[in-house]
């Protein structure tokens, strides 16, 4: 809500359609996912990370039209992008080259691909009736153009009230065809950047991911400390989870050191490292 409906940088039409549709598209999203995880899955079940995929599938994808779609085009949104990155997540991430991109919080899939889709269905379901106020001249497919710097205000007579005409509502492939230009533009220029300032990062620390037997033991061998300390007693018998004084090595009988192996049944428990 704050980062679409704060775009136009003040309070009118268009910023209370971007957080309305917002709403509708995350609302949407997390139905779909979770809809499709309930009929298309062996385990026939919603479950709780199916939810907040689809939740942000919907935010991601409705971002780009956030103020330009109508409420049925910020529905169809949310639909489209969670429905299709559900079938990548489950079927596209097993096919070369996904499979073999290290991607452990589905980033590339929720971001990525909702992101660029959602960009694409601007050109589609942008309707012209969602307006945003500028100063310029229209082109002859009503796109404004010459647009002075900070030119964005509430209309006056001097203002030429403007709008996105997407496939649906114009028949034209325009501003279908512009979205995907930016598309372009914008992978490639994120690709190249990302690239620069990875060989950077080479450089500077000698390499770009940690040997193999630091990964295994994780935060605790990179920062001297977990970010989960209950992992540490994951494998207690019997004595519960630890309390918070306990993990940070407060009170008596506390050492905020791992407790020694527990035995169970004869057989010795190992440590986690």
């Amino acid at each position: 809500n704050g980062f679409n409906g704060g775009d136009p940088y003040y309070a009118g039409v268009s910023a209370a359609s971007a957080v309305v549709n917002t709403n509708v598209a995350t609302a949407t999203g997390v139905l779909v996912w979770m809809g499709m995880d309930a009929w298309l899955t062996k385990a026939r079940k919603p479950t709780f990370l199916g939810g907040v995929n689809g939740m942000i599938c919907g935010l991601v994808g409705i971002t780009p039209c956030a103020g330009w779609v109508n409420g049925w085009g910020a529905l169809a949104v949310g639909a489209i992008c969670s429905g299709f990155v559900w079938f990548a997540w489950n079927y596209i991430s097993k096919v070369r080259p996904f499979s073999k991109v290290d991607d452990a919080l589905g980033v590339v899939y929720t971001h990525g691909m909702a992101g660029l889709l959602g960009g694409l269905l601007l050109g589609i379901f942008g309707d012209p009736n969602m307006l945003e106020f500028g100063c310029g001249t229209l082109d002859k497919f009503g796109q404004v153009v010459n647009t002075p710097p900070g030119a964005y205000a509430h209309a006056s007579s001097s203002c030429t009230p403007f709008s996105v005409g997407g496939l649906m509502y114009t028949g034209s492939f325009h501003q279908l065809w512009e979205q995907f230009r930016a598309a372009i533009f914008v992978i490639s220029w994120s690709a190249i950047a990302t690239f620069v300032i990875m060989q950077i990062i080479r450089f500077v620390l000698r390499g770009l991911r940690y040997k193999e037997d630091v990964l295994e033991i994780g935060d605790l061998a990179i920062h001297d400390e977990e970010a989960f300390p209950e992992e540490r007693f994951a494998e207690r018998v019997g004595g519960g989870a630890p309390g918070a004084f306990e993990l940070a090595g407060i009170g008596a009988g506390s050492s905020g050191t791992s407790p020694p192996p527990t035995s169970l049944g004869g057989a010795q428990s190992e440590n986690r490292t």
